[in-house]
């Protein structure tokens, strides 16, 4: 099993406590407390995020497209020169909407999400199909066509081989309807999303471009989900949604802010106030996944002092609104 970065390592190391000293001031969610780790740190990568095929030597398509976007987007955003304020170039502007669209994407939290959608949606479909236990279209003969694949079918296929058809349609009808019922995309069908990024960076390339510059003796802090979307109604809550404004910090000095409605191919510098730059920081902690990281340790205290981590929402929900044969799967 190899181990993958969900937040790229050279993006995180810019938040390093000092120039000599390769460490993160890192708030821990789930556990309330701060910890000091590297870029490299576990919290930061999952197994097999990503695929691999047998050969671990060959990479998978949305390995090598994560790569390339990740080596040239952290060198666009480092030579982002806020003191001249020059508008980027085409390929470079290309490149951080790709590196944008990346990040939004690749989170442990946009996964959650996305099995959300999946499973309540598969499952309101196949609920509403399969009404009754005589509704389901399943023989033995079909069932023991299938080769086991691991010791949990093999015992499945034991128990079912004592049971008659009627009751093997009773009780799958049965934990269709229950709360054990459970679907979610493979990785496999996670990493086809990488494949999308072209397609929306295209969009996000049109867009106008906000670069929110700090004031002094403060910084920008980042997450484990650092590219976000804030929006001002509960519906149509995605990356290009007209309703909603991205924000991603790029390095401590420096954070985009887009707002998808405004079109422009432009980029536009604003120097915030401590008090403005807080107010980001406390959406990015709002919309972490477990781990939050500031430049300075006091810093990150005063920032989390007050956060109710107990309550903390690692990705959002997917709520089923139905109104007469109209329905919608919405996150909130």
């Amino acid at each position: 099993m190899q181990k993958h970065h969900t937040v790229q390592n050279k993006y995180l190391t810019q938040w390093r406590i000092t120039e000599l000293k390769n460490q993160l001031n890192i708030y821990l969610i789930p556990k309330n407390e701060y910890i000091v780790r590297g870029p490299g740190w576990k919290g930061f990568w999952r197994k097999d995020y990503n695929i691999f095929d047998k050969d671990k030597e060959q990479f998978y398509l949305p390995e090598e497209v994560t790569r390339i976007i990740d080596e040239k987007g952290i060198e666009v955003i480092k030579n982002i020169d806020c003191n001249s304020q020059n508008q980027l170039d085409g390929k470079s502007r290309s490149i951080l909407a790709s590196y944008i669209t990346l990040q939004y994407i690749r989170t442990p939290s946009f996964r959650e999400k996305t099995d959300k959608f999946i499973e309540e949606s598969i499952k309101f479909l196949m609920r509403k199909d399969i009404s009754s236990p005589n509704k389901f279209k399943i023989t033995k003969k079909e069932l023991f066509e299938h080769k086991p694949t691991n010791e949990k079918e093999k015992e499945a296929l034991k128990k079912i081989s004592t049971m008659t058809e009627e009751e093997i349609c009773k009780q799958s009808f049965d934990f269709l309807h229950s709360d054990d019922f459970k679907i979610k995309l493979s990785n496999t069908g996670h990493s086809k999303q990488i494949l999308k990024i072209d397609r929306i960076a295209k969009e996000l390339f049109e867009l106008q471009w906000f670069f929110l510059t700090v004031s002094k003796d403060t910084s920008f802090a980042t997450s484990d989900n650092p590219c976000f979307t804030v929006s001002s109604t509960k519906i149509c809550q995605g990356l290009l949604s007209p309703n909603v404004t991205i924000f991603f910090s790029l390095r401590p000095d420096l954070c985009i802010k887009i707002k998808p409605k405004f079109k422009s191919r432009k980029e536009q510098f604003l120097k915030l106030d401590k008090k403005e730059i807080r107010k980001i920081n406390k959406l990015i902690l709002e919309n972490s996944y477990q781990c939050f990281v500031a430049k300075d340790k006091k810093h990150i205290e005063n920032l989390t002092k007050d956060f109710n981590y107990k309550n903390h929402q690692r990705s959002k929900d997917v709520v089923v609104y139905k109104n007469g044969d109209y329905v919608m799967f919405n996150a909130e």
